[in-house]
């Protein structure tokens, strides 16, 4: 391969790049506000259809407490995913991350015990009515949406523990309260098919292991997102280079007429370069301005020969 077709090539991925960025960006964006809406709507036709005492005990419910928590998460999720939408890629900082992925755990471990539990014993329960958006349709949503923003930041065993908060904080409150004071029904049945004191570690443990699995599916996603992010830069080792691929891409956004397009990268390169984000800014500012000028002369030759 020559050196100019090389070079067209990267370019080329590049774009490629910028445009899976902005796909991603869009998806997240969707998937929060459909779990947003969803969930409000699960939650309040839940209120409205049942009676007062059944409201009252509402939030006895880990369905209910799990979705208001990813209600919250995606809630929280959306400024930033409508700006990862303009700037073509998703990013928000690591306690939003660990709000959305205890979000995201919860609601897995609703729908895993729904379809690996419930469901066997109360078909109706499980999917009838909202429950099939609280405990199928939501559940789903989160995760494409956690999945498809990225926070720069990797997930330990410790962001694990912390994601189980909720969790434990509920068994805590569920246990006190039905197997101590007997303030509540046993409406998860804790204690009917097993002991309570083998069931409860059986769920906690397949919360960690939830968790474990959430956590290892998103970092080995950001490590394959840093690789693509380097094997489109490799062929530019030396600071001007970089600037003049920077340039390249303005003028590609020029001439499509999105000049925001690749400005998200903007960070990343200066960052695996130790070139400052202002100097790549303004190549990328200058290669956008000359082709939004060659648009606009095509523009008028087009115009000329008709």
């Amino acid at each position: 391969m020559s050196g100019a077709s090389g070079k067209t090539d990267n370019g080329s991925r590049r774009v490629h790049l910028v445009n899976l960025f902005r796909w991603r960006s869009a998806a997240a964006l969707a998937a929060c506000l459909l779990t947003l809406a969803l969930a409000l709507w699960a939650i309040g036709y839940s209120f409205v259809s049942g009676t007062l005492k059944e409201v009252r005990e509402m939030f006895r419910w880990f369905t209910i407490d799990s979705n208001v928590i990813t209600a919250l998460a995606a809630a929280l999720l959306i400024p930033f995913a409508v700006q990862g939408v303009g700037r073509k890629r998703l990013t928000y900082p690591k306690w939003m991350l660990l709000i959305h992925y205890s979000g995201t755990l919860c609601l897995m471990l609703t729908m895993a015990m729904t379809c690996g539990v419930i469901s066997w014993a109360d078909p109706r329960g499980a999917f009838g009515g909202a429950n099939l958006f609280l405990h199928v349709v939501c559940p789903a949503l989160i995760a494409v949406s956690f999945f498809m923003a990225e926070a720069n930041h990797t997930l330990d065993r410790k962001d694990t523990l912390i994601a189980l908060i909720p969790v434990a904080a509920y068994a805590a409150l569920y246990g006190i309260n039905v197997f101590v004071t007997k303030a509540w029904a046993d409406h998860y049945r804790m204690d009917e098919m097993l002991p309570v004191y083998v069931s409860a570690p059986l769920v906690l443990a397949a919360a960690y292991c939830i968790g474990w699995l959430i956590r290892v599916l998103y970092n080995r996603l950001h490590a394959a997102r840093e690789r693509k992010l380097k094997q489109v830069w490799e062929g530019s080792p030396d600071p001007v280079t970089v600037r003049i691929e920077i340039y390249s891409l303005g003028v590609h956004a020029g001439m499509h007429q999105e000049k925001d397009s690749v400005s998200v990268l903007l960070e990343e390169v200066s960052r695996r370069f130790d070139i400052k984000t202002e100097t790549l800014a303004r190549a990328y500012v200058k290669g956008a301005i000359d082709g939004m000028r060659e648009r606009e002369r095509s523009a008028g030759r087009r115009r000329a020969r008709g």
